[in-house]
């Protein structure tokens, strides 16, 4: 098997920044590595870095300790090189951070071809907190699922209240509601059109956040999109309080997830909510957005009832529930949040899984407008100046932004096949988090609000 190697680690000078990338080289794997020289810096940087590029080796060089039969990928499929000289200047042309150059070693390790062993060894050798902390779409104060009401037997809104947030200019409601089929309540955030004449007559685009589904959302804190909606006459609604749940229907309660059955709120209790609120419109249509666990979601979610979304899009997410890539994400989101695989759609391999894979059922979007959009794991400028103090965001951040390009790569084929009208937007550099969320989400919001705004 061949790794992916750093043609050099050297710092660079700011003269540099326009240099193109660095070639990678291909080498066979073997029992020894010749690494090069680490800079000294702080504790825990270089060190800890070399520490998980060491220990990743056990498990990844020959596939995975914990899964012997992951299977062989292709490369990054546009080729780009996993590092270029770019990346590795510092912004003033000093050294780049020990972290930055530990970080891309311990990258510059795994395997071509073992993303899904990669994504296996975030919680194996960094541990679950490491992981949370290092990538963006997982992080947040974590929420506490409640369990099944059975005092909860209609579906209406409990409370509204009216919000502010630097982010956000005007229109933004939380509204505390209640799911019949959940049985529980669910903060959703509303970010309503200004003039109020044309609320009734709306559209509505869904977004859905990643892992720890944050209350407030990563839409309201992190994101263009409560301002781009409202201008577009557009509803935005952000529900929250979902963690590992991957927004999708759940065959049983789950002991930490609780009960999840998010189809059905999103494609028919809460449409049945706006109608209730804003007055009743047969002709509304839907959108439905998100990144990193949310970007499948979405895609699933417009699937699992075809017709129903006008436009659905994915930012870094991934699209496949059989292959060990597809799996080893979703089991990331899920058991790292205390969840169990099986009470979502039965053990690995039934039918429902293979009904879920959506690269094999591409023709359930036929009706939809598709936009997807990834990088490729590579340190480009903005991840070296949000992340470069932490090996733990660019590591676990380039195993799960390759993962999702070789997922997004997957599902564009599996559109263009199914000839469902669809745009991918792919980007040469960028970890996954929010400095590859953000154009990614830009992007996503220029293809589908056309699609929903009023005039």
């Amino acid at each position: 098997m061949a790794t992916v190697a750093v043609g050099a680690l050297v710092a660079t000078t700011v003269g540099s920044l326009g240099a193109s990338e660095a070639s990678a080289q291909s080498s066979n794997s073997g029992d020894s590595l010749n690494l090069p020289p680490l800079s000294s810096g702080p504790a825990g940087s270089v060190e800890s870095a070399e520490t998980i590029a060491r220990s990743s080796l056990g498990l990844i060089a020959n596939g995975s300790l914990l899964n012997e039969n992951a299977p062989t990928l292709a490369p990054l499929s546009t080729g780009v090189a996993p590092l270029s000289t770019a990346s590795m200047s510092g912004p003033t042309g000093s050294l780049v951070t020990p972290a930055l150059m530990g970080s891309t070693l311990a990258m510059s390790l795994i395997p071509v071809g073992s993303l899904a062993s990669g994504t296996q060894i975030l919680g194996t050798v960094l541990g679950p907190d490491a992981v949370t902390r290092g990538v963006g779409s997982l992080t947040g104060p974590g929420y506490a699922v409640p369990k099944p009401d059975p005092e909860i037997t209609k579906t209406e809104v409990l409370n509204k209240k009216d919000e502010t947030n630097p982010n956000v200019d005007g229109g933004l409601q939380v509204w505390t509601v209640t799911s019949k089929t959940m049985q529980r309540k669910v903060d959703v955030e509303v970010y309503l059109p200004t003039d109020e004449k044309k609320r009734q007559d709306a559209n509505v685009l869904y977004y859905l956040d990643g892992v720890d589904t944050l209350n407030p959302s990563g839409f309201r804190t992190l994101t263009s999109g409560p301002n781009r909606v409202r201008d577009a006459n557009v509803i935005g609604v952000a529900p929250t309080g979902a963690p590992g749940s991957n927004w999708t229907e759940w065959n049983e309660d789950d002991p930490h997830l609780g009960r999840n059955k998010w189809d059905t709120f999103l494609t028919e209790e809460f449409p049945e909510i706006l109608d209730q609120q804003l007055g009743e419109n047969k002709d509304r249509k839907y959108g439905v957005t998100g990144v990193s666990m949310g970007a499948g979601s979405a895609l699933q979610v417009a699937a699992a009832k075809p017709g129903f979304f006008a436009t659905a899009g994915g930012v870094s997410g991934c699209y496949s529930t059989t292959t060990d890539l597809g799996y080893e994400t979703l089991r990331l989101s899920i058991e790292t949040r205390g969840g169990n695989m099986t009470n979502m759609w039965g053990p690995r391999g039934s039918q429902q899984w293979q009904d879920r894979n959506l690269p094999d059922h591409a023709d359930k979007l036929a009706g939809t407008k598709v936009f997807m959009s990834a990088a490729t794991g590579a340190i480009g400028a903005e991840d070296a100046k949000r992340y470069g103090s932490d090996p733990g965001v660019l590591f676990s951040g380039y195993v799960l932004e390759a993962g999702t390009r070789e997922c997004t790569n997957e599902m564009d084929s599996a559109l263009n096949a199914a000839g469902v009208d669809h745009e991918t937007f792919l980007m040469p550099t960028g970890v996954h988090n929010w400095s590859t969320f953000t154009p990614g989400f830009d992007k996503a919001m220029d293809y589908m609000l056309p699609l929903l705004a009023q005039e």
